[in-house]
């Protein structure tokens, strides 16, 4: 049975060699290589904006609000 240390290692190890097997898939043929960059903007493009509202949630936490509320009718 693996300890977390070991997982953990294996884990860095194979963040570490995936670009590289990713190259050698991009590399194969010019349709691999659009379908690679394709799959990156599709993965890129929805985490940055779900980074971005993220943020901006966590941030709002410490603003504070500087205009008055609107009065009640």
């Amino acid at each position: 049975m693996a300890t977390l240390a070991e997982s953990g290692v294996e884990l860095v190890n194979s963040l570490i060699e995936l670009p590289g097997h990713f190259a050698d898939v991009a590399m194969h043929d010019p349709i691999s290589a659009v379908l690679v960059a394709f799959g990156a903007l599709f993965v890129v493009a929805p985490s940055a904006v779900f980074g971005y509202l993220s943020l901006g949630a966590f941030l709002s936490l410490f603003t504070v609000e500087t205009s008055p509320p609107p009065e009640a009718r």
